[in-house]
C-alpha cells in the first residue's frame, strides 16, 4: 500500500469496491515508484512450490470454466485480475526500500485508524453519514453497507497492532487497538466479524507465547475444520441444528446451515471435479430450499468459501488449495523476523478464514481485493519488524 492509494482506505466503510480503488492505485504507485517488473524476480517467484501450487490452481480454475453451466469467463478474469493486483502488491512491499516501509506502514495505521474511528461513529449514530446518500433505507441496511469496512478491519488488524508494537516498543496501544476493534464489530449486526476477531486474538496470544509449533498447530488444526466443514455441515443438518438457530439464534444462521447441507449433497454427487468455475449462482437458483418472496430459492454462494471450492472445483481444486496454502506458510515460518510477526501472521490467517468459512463468495472481487490488502499489511510488517531487528543487529555489532 502506498500513501496516495492509503487516502481511499477509510472509504471501505461506505462502498466495499473502494477496496478494489486501493488495491489498483497500491499496484500503480508502487510500480510508478520501482520501475517495471522485473521479468527474471516474476519467473523465480512463480517457479518456486508455492507459485507452481497458486498457478496450477488459476489454471485449474479457468479449465473448469469449460463445464461450468454458463462458462463465466469474464468472472474468472476479474478475480484473476484482483489476485495478480495483490500478488503485484505485496511483492512491492516485499522488496520496497526501507524509509518507504515506515512511511507506508504509519500511514497503514493511521489510515486503519480512521476506518476505525468512522465504522464507530456510524455506529453510534445508526448510520449517520452513509445514511445521507441512502435515505430511504433502514438502520439494518445501512449496517449491512458497512460489511465491507467491518471484514477489511477485522483482516488487518492483527498486522496493525503488529506495526503499532514495533512502532511504540510497548503493549498498551496494540492492546487498546484490538480491544477497540473488538467492541466495534460486536457492536454490529455482522456477528461473524467479532467471532473472527475473537479467534484471531486467541491464535495470536497462542503464537506469541509458543511460537513456530504453535503456528503449526494452529494452521492444521484450522485446515482439518475447514476441509471436514461438508462432514459437519451434513451432521448438522441431520441434527436440526437448523431448526434450532432458527428458532433460537437468527433465522439468518438456520438458513445458512440448511445451504451448507444442501451444498455438501451437491458435493457428494459430483466429488472429483465439481460443477465448474463460478458455478454456484446457477446451481444456487435450483437448490429447492426456502422459498424467497416470489416462491423461489436462490443462493449466490454456499456462504463458505472451502464448500464453494468443493463445489466448484471438486476435490481437485481443493487438493491444489490446501497445497498452495500448506506452501504459503512454510515460506511464513521461514520469512517470519520473530515471534511477534509469527503471530500476526497466525492471527492475520485465523480471522481471515474464519470470516471466509462464514460469509461472501470466493470470487467477490472486493473480497478479494481485502485479501490482497490484508496480505501486504502483513507483508508489511514482517518488512517493519525485520529492518528493526537488522538494525539492532548492526548498533550491536
Amino acid at each position: 500500500m502506498t500513501l496516495s492509494a492509503l487516502f481511499f482506505v477509510p472509504l471501505v466503510a461506505w462502498f466495499k469496491d473502494a477496496a478494489v480503488v486501493v488495491l489498483a492505485l497500491g499496484v500503480v504507485a508502487s510500480l510508478l515508484s520501482s520501475g517495471p517488473l522485473r521479468p527474471k524476480g516474476v519467473l523465480s517467484l512463480a517457479k518456486a512450490p508455492a507459485g507452481v501450487s497458486v498457478c496450477l490452481l488459476v489454471l485449474w480454475c479457468l479449465f473448469s470454466i469449460l463445464w461450468a453451466p454458463h462458462f463465466p469467463s469474464t468472472a474468472w478474469l476479474k478475480a484473476f485480475s484482483t489476485i495478480v493486483l495483490g500478488a503485484i502488491l505485496a511483492s512491492a512491499l516485499a522488496g520496497a526500500q526501507r524509509g518507504s516501509i515506515r512511511q507506508i506502514a504509519a500511514a497503514t495505521v493511521v489510515a486503519v485508524l480512521v476506518l476505525l474511528g468512522l465504522l464507530l461513529i456510524e455506529r453510534i449514530t445508526n448510520g449517520f453519514f452513509v445514511g445521507l446518500a441512502r435515505p430511504t433505507e433502514t438502520t439494518d441496511q445501512l449496517f449491512n453497507v458497512m460489511n465491507g469496512g467491518l471484514v477489511l478491519l477485522c483482516c488487518t488488524s492483527f498486522a496493525v497492532a503488529g506495526l503499532l508494537r514495533l512502532k511504540t516498543k510497548t503493549w498498551q496501544y496494540p492492546v487498546l487497538f484490538l480491544a477497540t476493534v473488538f467492541a466495534t464489530t460486536a457492536s454490529y449486526r455482522m456477528d461473524a466479524v467479532p467471532v473472527a476477531v475473537g479467534a484471531g486474538l486467541l491464535s495470536f496470544m497462542i503464537v506469541l507465547q509458543w511460537r513456530v509449533r504453535a503456528f503449526v498447530a494452529v494452521t492444521v488444526l484450522i485446515g482439518i475444520g475447514a476441509v471436514s466443514w461438508p462432514v459437519l455441515a451434513s451432521l448438522a443438518t441431520s441434527a436440526d441444528l437448523h431448526v434450532w438457530f432458527t428458532d433460537n439464534v437468527h433465522p439468518n444462521w438456520g438458513y445458512r446451515i440448511t445451504i451448507w447441507g444442501r451444498v455438501s449433497e451437491l458435493i457428494g454427487q459430483n466429488f472429483l471435479i465439481g460443477y465448474g468455475f463460478d458455478s454456484s449462482r446457477v446451481i444456487g437458483e435450483t437448490a429447492g430450499l426456502l422459498p424467497d418472496a416470489v416462491g423461489r430459492t436462490s443462493f449466490l454462494h454456499p456462504h463458505n468459501g472451502l464448500l464453494q471450492i468443493w463445489l466448484e472445483l471438486g476435490l481437485v481444486g481443493v487438493s491444489l488449495l490446501l497445497a498452495a496454502c500448506t506452501y504459503l506458510l512454510r515460506l511464513t515460518v521461514k520469512c517470519s523476523p520473530s515471534p511477534l510477526s509469527l503471530a500476526v501472521a497466525a492471527g492475520t490467517m485465523t480471522a481471515s478464514v474464519t470470516i471466509w468459512l462464514l460469509s461472501f463468495g470466493v470470487w467477490q472481487g472486493w473480497w478479494l481485493a481485502v485479501l490482497g490488502l490484508t496480505l501486504s499489511s502483513v507483508v508489511l510488517c514482517f518488512r517493519l519488524d525485520g529492518d528493526d531487528g537488522q538494525l539492532q543487529a548492526s548498533s550491536a555489532s
